[in-house]
C-alpha cells in the first residue's frame, strides 16, 4: 500500500508543478483563485482514479470516477460510462452506460454526443429512436 500512496503523491506533485504557469497566468488575467483551485483538485482526483484503475482496483476506480461524474466532471462521466459498458468495477449495464454518455453529450462533449447518437441508432442501452439519432448526429456535426 505504501508504494501506491507514494506514487499518487508524486503524480499530484507533478500536476501541481505543471499548473504553476497556468495559475500565474490566470491570476494575471484576474481569474478567481477558486476556479484554479477547483481545476487543480479535479485534475488530481482524475489522476488518482486513473492510477487505481491502472492497478486493477476497478471497484475503487469506479467509486472515484462516479464521485467526479456526479460533480459534473466530464472525464468522470466518460469513465463511468465506459466502466458500465465494460462491466469493470460494476455490473455491466448498457442502459447505465447510455445514461452517462447522454449526460456527457448534454454537457457538450463531442465523444458523448457521438456515443449517444450511436446508442439511439443501434438501440444499445436505450430504445432505438431514429429521430433522436438524427438529432444527436446533427449535434455532432455542429462546428465541423
Amino acid at each position: 500500500m505504501q508504494p501506491t500512496r507514494h506514487a499518487l503523491k508524486a503524480m499530484a506533485l507533478v500536476v501541481l508543478i505543471a499548473l504553476v504557469p497556468y495559475t500565474t497566468q490566470a491570476q494575471a488575467q484576474a481569474q478567481p483563485a477558486d476556479d484554479q483551485t477547483r481545476v487543480a483538485r479535479d485534475m488530481i482526483r482524475v489522476l488518482e482514479a486513473y492510477a487505481v484503475y491502472k492497478m486493477g482496483q476497478y471497484d475503487l476506480a469506479f467509486e472515484r470516477y462516479m464521485t467526479l461524474a456526479k460533480d459534473g466532471n466530464r472525464q468522470g462521466m466518460l469513465n463511468v460510462a465506459n466502466m458500465y459498458a465494460e462491466g469493470k468495477g460494476v455490473e455491466q449495464s448498457d442502459a447505465n452506460a447510455f445514461q452517462w454518455f447522454l449526460r456527457l453529450a448534454e454537457s457538450g462533449d463531442r465523444f458523448g454526443i457521438d456515443e449517444t447518437a450511436k446508442g439511439y441508432r443501434t438501440g444499445k442501452g436505450v430504445q432505438e429512436n431514429a429521430e433522436q439519432a438524427i438529432h444527436w448526429e446533427e449535434q455532432a456535426g455542429v462546428g465541423d
